[in-house]
């Protein structure tokens, strides 16, 4: 028997177990096994609308054993606790559970990136889970409610949010936040001059790497919907109250969510995988793991070079679907006998949201801008639900969703 273990039901997991269980449907001799700590797939793209209030956390959850069904995969939920290259096996839930392998896939998401800056671990909180969107937005609903208990007893200071990190996380945010406190100001009773939003970028544009005219349409949307956007200017350390910046401003804030970068997952150095300066494994033109051509890595935690600019490729949902679909094409063209596919990272194109009516964007070199790129925004995630499961993925009712908040490791 083949085992095929792959870690991690996010976008390029989900997507090298689904194909994968497409091209070996006919063959028994093959076992695919796909382990995740979550019994659910999430949709990141859309963390920042839990985060803000303006979606349901059962909109962005998929149960993976519905979309297994029928497809002979078997799933495990269980917390990796190690890799052994060299014993063939995953170690999973303290040790209680050993798993072989003959191939592996790495697809095990990435973990936030605080660049040894004092005090931002501690004070910040990340946008990296459903767990911790639903914790953002609690903290957002209590100090809306604070405010507006302390105002009436004469403190005018006003709220302050602070996103640090100008990326495509950080914009989505903002733009969801700004249009959420606008938006609920009949409930909460906070008007424009109670609150301020601040995003911090240390490079002189927002989203860097984007084409120009996106970047610049960003900052003036943003600036539009009363975000103040500093850029060219760094977090340099943070305080419970405070947070300096390498200009020598400082910011006083009621909360601070860190969008600044992301690293991979711990455990690949932990189990003794080479890394980078970022905790990515480096890999070969197939995705193959540089050391072991029978482990593959795809998403966060791949250090995938695009042949055609020699830079690593950028961490986004559209390269891990792409590295997936590869991955299981390479797997199974191993197994029987077949010429394996060269990784060529290829873009579709990029579209941003920025609050429910502003959007930016670029399809096939169609710029897209306004409330048109906001609606396309709002159907990618339906057509994407669509592609695992079919109609039944449309509806958190048809799914069966349900959220277990109990464990606070999960945050």
């Amino acid at each position: 028997m083949h085992y095929i273990v792959i870690l991690g039901a996010g976008y390029g997991g989900l997507r090298t177990t689904l194909k994968l269980s497409e091209l070996i449907s006919q063959h028994k001799e093959v076992s695919i096994v796909l382990i995740n700590k979550h019994n659910y797939h999430m949709l990141m793209t859309q963390l920042h609308e839990t985060a803000t209030g303006t979606s349901k956390a059962e909109d962005l959850m998929v149960p993976i054993e519905r979309v297994l069904e029928g497809k002979g995969i078997t799933f495990i939920k269980g917390w990796v606790d190690d890799i052994s290259l060299e014993q063939r096996h995953i170690v999973i839930d303290n040790g209680t559970r050993i798993i072989p392998f003959k191939y592996l896939v790495i697809a095990l998401g990435s973990e936030p990136e605080y660049y040894d800056i004092p005090g931002l671990k501690e004070n910040s909180m990340c946008l990296r889970s459903l767990y911790s969107s639903l914790e953002i937005r609690r903290q957002i609903d209590r100090l809306i409610a604070d405010y507006t208990k302390n105002t009436l007893e004469g403190n005018k200071e006003p709220l302050t949010f602070v996103i640090g990190g100008g990326g495509l996380t950080g914009v989505e945010f903002a733009g969801e936040l700004s249009y959420h406190l606008r938006h609920m100001s009949k409930q909460s009773g906070l008007i424009p001059r109670d609150y301020k939003i601040i995003m911090v970028e240390g490079s002189k544009e927002l989203l860097p790497g984007s084409p120009e005219d996106i970047s610049a349409y960003s900052l003036s949307a943003l600036e539009e919907s009363g975000v103040e956007v500093i850029t060219g200017d760094f977090i340099k350390e943070v305080s419970k109250t405070a947070i300096a910046l390498a200009s020598g401003r400082s910011l006083n804030y009621s909360m601070l969510i860190w969008a600044g970068g992301v690293r991979g997952n711990n455990i690949l150095a932990r189990s003794s995988l080479k890394t980078d300066s970022k905790g990515r494994v480096p890999v070969n033109q197939y995705l193959q793991y540089i050391e072991d051509p029978f482990v593959y890595l795809v998403g966060d935690n791949a250090l995938a070079v695009n042949p055609t600019s020699g830079k690593p490729v950028l961490p986004t949902a559209q390269a891990a679907l792409q590295q997936g679909e590869l991955v299981a094409n390479n797997i199974y063209a191993d197994l029987f006998g077949k010429e394996k596919r060269i990784y060529h990272p290829s873009s579709l194109g990029t579209i941003i949201s920025i609050g429910r009516k502003k959007g930016v964007g670029e399809i096939k070199s169609i710029k897209l801008r306004g409330t048109t790129a906001s609606l396309l925004k709002s159907v990618i995630p339906r057509k994407y639900l669509y592609s695992i499961g079919g109609f039944k993925m449309l509806s958190p009712d048809l799914r069966g969703n349900t959220i277990d908040q109990s464990n606070p490791k999960l945050l």
